[in-house]
């Protein structure tokens, strides 16, 4: 059942993530904020809602700031609405037959970037455009704002966020000041959903669904709307048997996430397959703790590299499926089988 809960743009304030709040703060302060700033880190950890932050503090002359934003302000009622003349947003849209967000960010779209900053503020505060999600542009796309990045006009501040930044070109990434941004702690997390008004659904264990939200508000929100944890603990209990391979569990949990009208199911537990190796890998590198058991299956160099091959073309192969180019169910079932051999 969807939740609902604010958008980014009716976002008041961002738990966690100090450090980049300070650097903005300060870049601000001084007067001589860069022009370009790209938020990087995982899905749902608040880069969105912090680059709405930022536009707050900018549109109304620094009055709102991070830990003090009246939402009376003009510049703050403008944004909630979106309606602030000086802010301009670049996002996926919002397919009109099916109600789906798109997996990409049209370059026409991406083309009125340049119109927009080469106008007078109206406010006269400056104009700031936040580019979500930037790394969902393709080529075209970023070389449709290449130009406003490289040389911006007078007053023009450009937010781009991105999950992974190997995709910009590398123009884009060298004009930005790159800003990491961590996942959030269990407590920081526990709070931010209490603020929200989400409880860990009733009988889950809570450190099993911590686990699973890794740090991501999103992916907690994604776990409880489809009620997703039981299917984490399924996945866990199939990698732990590793190199052993259940097919007919494989096959049954292939058919829970990868039903049409369960979207939200196989995004969520692609995304923790995905993010259980990639811990994984780091743990069989740095010797640390194997809270899943992978880890000390896939150690040692050469599988090691292995691993970090199939990490990084198994999450481009989920997002094409999940984009509704691929058959979901086999793309997992093929996945889960290529961890099998891996681990052999």
């Amino acid at each position: 059942m969807p939740l609902e809960i604010a958008s980014p743009h009716q976002t008041l304030a961002v738990i966690g993530h100090d450090d980049a709040k300070r650097q903005l703060a300060e870049a601000f302060d001084s007067g001589r904020m860069h022009h370009a700033w790209l938020l990087t880190g995982a899905e749902g950890i608040g880069k969105t809602s912090l680059a709405y932050l930022v536009a707050h503090m900018i549109l109304s002359g620094g009055e709102n700031r991070f830990d003090r934003l009246n939402p009376e302000h003009p510049a703050a009622r403008l944004i909630a609405a979106q309606a602030h003349p000086d802010l301009f947003v670049l996002r996926c849209p919002v397919d009109e037959k099916t109600g789906a967000v798109k997996d990409t960010i049209p370059v026409d779209e991406a083309r009125k970037l340049a119109p927009f900053l080469s106008m007078t503020a109206s406010q006269g505060a400056g104009r700031v455009a936040i580019i979500d999600e930037a790394h969902k542009l393709n080529r075209h796309g970023q070389n449709a704002i290449l130009k406003m990045i490289e040389e911006p006009p007078t007053g023009a501040t450009i937010l781009l966020t991105a999950t992974t930044v190997g995709g910009l070109l590398p123009t884009i990434r060298s004009r930005c000041r790159v800003l990491p941004m961590q996942t959030l702690s269990d407590s920081q997390l526990e709070v931010v959903l209490a603020r929200l008004g989400v409880e860990v659904p009733e009988g889950a264990d809570k450190a099993r669904f911590f686990m699973a939200a890794a740090g991501s508000v999103g992916r907690a929100l994604k776990l409880i709307e489809a009620d997703a944890l039981p299917l984490f603990d399924e996945l866990l209990s199939i990698l732990a048997a590793m190199p052993m391979l259940d097919l007919l569990r494989v096959q049954k949990l292939a058919d829970q996430i990868g039903k049409k009208a369960d979207a939200d199911s196989f995004q969520v537990v692609t995304g923790l397959l995905i993010d259980t190796l990639r811990q994984s890998i780091r743990v069989a590198a740095l010797g640390q703790a194997d809270p899943t058991g992978l880890a000390s299956k896939i150690g040692g160099r050469a599988r090691l590299d292995k691993a970090l091959e199939l990490w990084e073309s198994t999450g481009q192969t989920f997002a094409v499926a999940e984009g509704g180019n691929l058959d979901k169910k086999l793309v997992f079932i093929n996945a889960l089988s290529t961890i099998s051999r891996m681990t052999a």
